[in-house]
């Protein structure tokens, strides 16, 4: 499956349920768009890509009425273990879901406005550098300044744990 369908797959997941959905105007009234950073420390690559379906469906529900999504990932904890190319330093267990996870956050990355970045104390932890990460993840020194740095920016910080 190429990666545009697969992308495009995802989008679709959350589509049907969006026709019966209430709105959130009280919530957004005066938004023309949305600024999510989402702190993701959750290393178990199964219950992540859970996280992922509302992550999508949130973006979706952003367009569905009238905003344009920003979202920032910030990889940290256990979670930076997951967004490596190689999967040589998991369980063997771990790693077909870990395969789906990354065509999953390789979908996310085609969308608009859609950044992601990976903590380097995080990743020292399981001795990955700049060169391991999935291709559009950039390493960045500390992720907390990140999240400090995107609130200032007009960002919200949801935590993924």
């Amino acid at each position: 499956m190429t990666l545009p369908l697969l992308g495009l797959l995802l989008l679709t997941w959350a589509l049907p349920a969006a026709a019966d959905k209430p709105g959130d105007e009280r919530a957004i009234e005066g938004m023309d768009e949305g600024r999510i950073l989402w702190d993701v420390t959750l290393g178990d690559p199964e219950a992540l890509m859970g996280r992922l379906d509302v992550i999508l469906e949130t973006r979706e529900d952003m367009q569905r009425q009238g905003l344009e999504p920003h979202m920032v990932f910030a990889f940290r904890g256990g979670a930076a273990g997951l967004v490596a190319e190689s999967t040589d330093h998991l369980d063997f267990a771990d790693v077909a879901n870990v395969e789906r996870l990354h065509e999953r956050l390789d979908a996310l990355l085609e969308l608009d406005n859609v950044h992601m970045e990976a903590c380097s104390i995080a990743t020292r932890r399981f001795d990955l550098e700049a060169g391991d990460l999935l291709p559009g993840i950039e390493l960045v020194g500390n992720t907390f300044l990140s999240i400090m740095g995107y609130e200032r920016q007009g960002y919200t910080t949801i935590r993924i744990d």
